[in-house]
């Protein structure tokens, strides 16, 4: 969830604090057009305060300005929520390559090992609560919008079950679909598809025949814990995270007991 906020100061700090920044949804997966909205997410150095609080959230923050959403989330809320399955943009944003050439582009070594049986089933819920939520809508652009979130996830955890997963070649397959919402018979394709796999998923994650970690592999979560102690002890690192020195926890702490308030 994203917790709002209209701080300049903070804003242009949180800008001036990133390693990595990059434009997702639809301009990531290659299917934007001119009604797509653009949204960036800003992978920032994690403050000492962010560190050292008591209280951890999932959330991230967000500021909006001239139809742009500018998303905020620090590394290790990045790397924690990619690895719970709470954010499966997270996931994404590894595989799509977008962290080349940035100060995190060492995450991209890591990257099959970020397919885990937690990001498989956050794909299939996610697909579950999108065709839960279709029927709300009464127009054919959110309806096709919401099947097209239905049908990537379900492409998605399809690829990573059959331990194909590439994401450009995940997003060719998407795009290469047209999407029927003139009935409700897609939508129903779909429903059953997803159920089918997230029983398989279940069942082989039971009998420990799914070929993968429940969470992350231990030698490469030891590897990749290294490499991040050392990230953030390094001169890059600790010269962005030392624009957050006075970084508020104050909204942190209020969704930790309260939720988010928008």
């Amino acid at each position: 969830m994203n917790i709002h906020f209209n701080d300049r100061d903070l804003f242009e700090k949180l800008k001036s604090a990133t390693l990595a920044k990059v434009k997702v949804g639809s301009h990531m997966y290659g299917t934007n057009n001119e009604n797509s909205d653009t949204d960036y997410l800003y992978i920032y150095a994690t403050s000492e305060n962010e560190l050292f609080s008591a209280m951890q959230t999932h959330h991230q923050l967000q500021f909006k300005e001239d139809n742009i959403d500018y998303n905020f989330v620090s590394l290790h809320n990045f790397l924690k929520n990619c690895i719970s399955g709470d954010s499966t943009i997270n996931f994404e944003v590894i595989h799509s390559g977008e962290l080349n050439g940035t100060d995190l582009d060492w995450l991209s070594k890591y990257k099959d090992s970020f397919i885990t049986y937690s990001i498989i089933r956050s794909y299939l819920g996610l697909a579950r609560r999108d065709i839960k939520h279709y029927f709300k809508y009464t127009d054919d652009y959110n309806k096709r919008k919401r099947l097209g979130h239905i049908v990537r996830g379900h492409i998605y955890a399809k690829e990573m079950l059959n331990e194909s997963f590439d994401f450009a070649k995940a997003n060719a397959e998407f795009k290469s679909i047209k999407l029927d919402v003139s009935d409700n018979k897609m939508l129903r394709k779909y429903e059953a598809i997803i159920s089918v796999n997230r029983d398989w998923t279940t069942k082989h994650f039971n009998d420990k025949t799914l070929k993968y970690a429940q969470n992350f592999e231990v030698k490469a979560g030891i590897e990749l814990t290294k490499e991040l102690c050392d990230f953030c002890k390094s001169d890059v690192f600790k010269a962005k995270q030392k624009i957050l020195s006075d970084f508020n926890t104050d909204a942190f702490i209020e969704s930790f007991e309260n939720w988010v308030n928008y």
